[in-house]
């Protein structure tokens, strides 16, 4: 009996440390360097739109907008319009909600996608620039890469060949190895993915951005990733380029003269079991997010522009809306983001250069370290208890034996 209990409490023990500790994961660069993904190392794109998630969102923001009169509320309902399949709708509003704040940087990005989406890319173009004019940091920097793909759609235009010699970004060497481009890149993709579902014929523009996110992740993040990526852009896109089988390739064959190179003593320091990403399928980068196939109810979605656009109080400046929501007992703004309508604290002469910026690589490590070991003590606390449980049943147990 006295065995048992010892053995039950030592598997108890390694059980609460396991899962206390979680698996810590590594992949390779196409140089053979190690590199730590952390905790969780998938990121997938979401394939389309939650269209329950955003019905939820509009009603909210109806009620809030009949409240509060906020014009950006009712910014935010047009966004959630797009991704419910109405862009006429929302380009309507937008247009007439920039007349009246044409410095609000989420309007004109907002109106940029509306646009965009519209198929009218010369003025998509025009209100994305508007975009980081006001705001140089939205969607952390990475509006640069939006510029280049609306030019680029502008090029395919004129020369419906374009991409067969150019890519959508044109990186630098310099930027296909700097890993706040890759940052970039993979924000504006997570967004563009759910706005671009997938056709019979090849979207070679998607197949593009896919491929400069493999080429940089190959060199400085994960040859692993980069062969996925470059599968996306072949498999899900179907795009003819000819070099992507051979990129494909040459990643599968560094991942197998890699496949014996161990963690390096640096990184041993993390709690748990070390394990390389190594080979997965495409599919998994990509997430079905609709997955009930939920139909939208419009008879209950007020789509009318001019009854929408006549709950909204343009009277009211920026300023006055933040300092109304301060006033509210610090209610909770939710998306709400907002500027002041002062261009003199605007940088107008900002311009984004990803090649001269610098990221802190180890920044998503850290926080998902912090988050694991957070529940460390709380596991191995409920071991203790179990043990001291099991002892003291197995004290009686002991007793009434001998009595």
């Amino acid at each position: 009996m006295k065995k048992i209990f010892f053995l039950l409490t030592a598997f108890l023990f390694l059980i609460a440390r396991g899962i206390a500790c979680g698996n810590f994961f590594y992949a390779l660069d196409k140089e053979g360097n190690l590199v730590p993904m952390g905790y969780s190392w998938k990121f997938p794109f979401n394939k389309d739109f939650n269209l329950e998630l955003n019905v939820t969102k509009l009603k909210k923001l109806k009620a809030k907008l009949e409240k509060e009169k906020n014009y950006m509320l009712l910014s935010d309902y047009s966004l959630c319009l797009m991704k419910l399949g109405k862009p006429k709708e929302a380009l309507d509003i937008l247009i007439e909600l920039y007349k009246h704040y044409p410095n609000e940087y989420k309007i004109a990005a907002n109106l940029g996608t509306a646009y965009e989406i519209n198929g009218q890319n010369d003025s998509a173009l025009k209100y994305i620039k508007r975009d980081m004019q006001l705001n140089p940091n939205d969607h952390e920097g990475s509006e640069w890469v939006h510029v280049k793909i609306l030019e680029t759609k502008l090029a395919l235009k004129k020369d419906p060949t374009y991409l067969t010699n150019h890519t959508v970004l044109q990186l630098t060497p310099a930027q296909k190895k700097d890993s706040i481009v890759l940052q970039h890149i993979s924000i504006q993709l997570q967004e563009r993915v759910p706005f671009t579902p997938v056709t019979l014929a090849p979207d070679e523009l998607m197949a593009s951005l896919f491929v400069d996110l493999a080429d940089i992740s190959a060199s400085i993040k994960s040859i692993e990733y980069a062969r996925a990526y470059y599968q996306i852009a072949k498999k899900y896109y179907n795009s003819q380029l000819p070099f992507l089988d051979a990129k494909i390739k040459e990643m599968e064959r560094l991942m197998n003269k890699y496949s014996t190179i161990e963690l390096k003593q640096d990184y041993k320091h993390f709690e748990g079991q070390r394990v390389k990403v190594g080979y997965f399928n495409y599919k998994e980068l990509l997430s079905e997010n609709n997955p009930t196939n939920y139909k939208v109810n419009w008879d209950k979605i007020n789509t009318d522009v001019n009854s929408l656009l006549a709950l909204v109080d343009f009277t009211k400046t920026t300023q006055a809306i933040k300092d109304s929501l301060v006033a509210q007992s610090k209610e909770q703004v939710g998306d709400l983001k907002l500027i002041p309508d002062d261009d003199s604290i605007v940088k107008k002469d900002s311009a984004i250069k990803p090649t001269s910026l610098k990221a802190d690589e180890t920044t998503d490590i850290k926080k998902q370290t912090s988050w694991a070991n957070s529940f460390i003590w709380v596991y191995l606390l409920g071991a203790v208890f179990v043990v001291g449980l099991g002892y003291f049943i197995f004290s009686r147990f002991k007793k009434n034996k001998r009595s």
